[in-house]
């Protein structure tokens, strides 16, 4: 099974992106291979619908009852798709 890190490595090819897109130092992240990936990056990485991780609780020492945790999914929109205020049902609700 791959671990969080492997993930990422994979996913963004070297630390120093990985360091990049999470704010930290390359050491730092050269750290999680063998300490593991820490529990806030972890649910970031859950909740970006880019990277293919899902959060797993137990990892954590968490039980995990009563959470729920859904995966975002990538937007739908095209980069053209025009979104607009103009819906006049919007206004006559707001008067």
């Amino acid at each position: 099974m791959k671990t969080l890190y492997d993930v990422l490595k994979s996913h963004f090819g070297t630390q120093s992106r990985i360091a990049n897109r999470f704010s930290v130092s390359r050491q730092a992240v050269s750290r999680w291979d063998a300490n593991g990936v820490p529990e806030n990056i972890a649910l970031r990485c859950h909740l970006d619908p880019e990277i293919p991780y899902i959060y797993q609780p137990s990892d954590y020492g968490i039980d995990g009852k009563g959470l729920v945790l859904t995966k975002p999914t990538k937007p739908t929109t095209k980069p053209n798709d025009e979104v607009t205020t103009n819906d006049d049902t919007l206004y006559l609700q707001a008067s």
